[in-house]
Parts: structure tokens; C-alpha cells; sequence
């Protein structure tokens, strides 16, 4: 299974991973994301899917869109995503025949 679908990160990854890295590794930001998420995220002129996809939680579309793992586990702990909960959205992709390599 590969989350990037291209041999370069996707313009909609590069966000996706700046939105969660700045997050994470800035001091005061995920204080401001859990005060009000919608204008955190609306300085990095997502496209509305993606923000969806932070905001929700939604970990098996957010590692879809090429979001680092390193990245995409450091959020899961930062907002408090259940490990179970995160790992169940990760595997639940083997499910999904077009990500499924085997």
C-alpha cells in the first residue's frame, strides 16, 4: 500500500504536510487550532477537502493525501486521536482495493 499515487509529493500533500508540521512544531498553534480550528486552518487556503480531512480527524484520508507518517502520528498524539482509533483508520485502507498492492 502507497499513499503517494506520483514520484513527487502532490502540490495537496506539500500542504497538507506544512499545515500539520507548523501545527505541531510551533509554538502556540495547536492551542489556536483547538480554540477554533476553522480559522487555523483558513490562513493555509486549503482546498476544502483537506481542511475537512484535519478538522475531522479523518487519518486514512489525511495519510492518502501523502501526509508524512512521522507528521501524521505527531497529530494523532497532539490532538489526542486514540492509537486504536488511528490504526484502525490506517488499516481499514487495506480494504480499499484501488490502495491494495496484494
Amino acid at each position: 500500500m502507497a499513499n503517494w499515487q506520483e514520484m513527487m509529493p502532490s502540490t495537496r500533500a506539500y500542504l497538507m504536510n506544512k499545515v500539520l508540521y507548523e501545527l505541531h512544531h510551533n509554538a502556540d498553534h495547536l492551542e489556536a487550532y483547538k480554540t477554533n480550528a476553522d480559522a487555523y486552518l483558513a490562513r493555509f487556503n486549503l482546498p476544502d477537502d483537506l481542511a475537512a480531512n484535519i478538522k475531522n480527524n479523518d487519518v486514512a484520508e489525511m495519510y492518502l493525501s501523502g501526509v508524512n507518517p512521522y507528521l501524521l502520528r505527531a497529530h494523532c498524539i497532539g490532538v489526542r486521536i486514540p492509537e486504536d482509533v488511528s490504526l484502525a483508520a490506517l488499516r481499514s485502507l487495506l480494504q480499499r482495493k484501488e490502495y491494495n498492492n496484494g
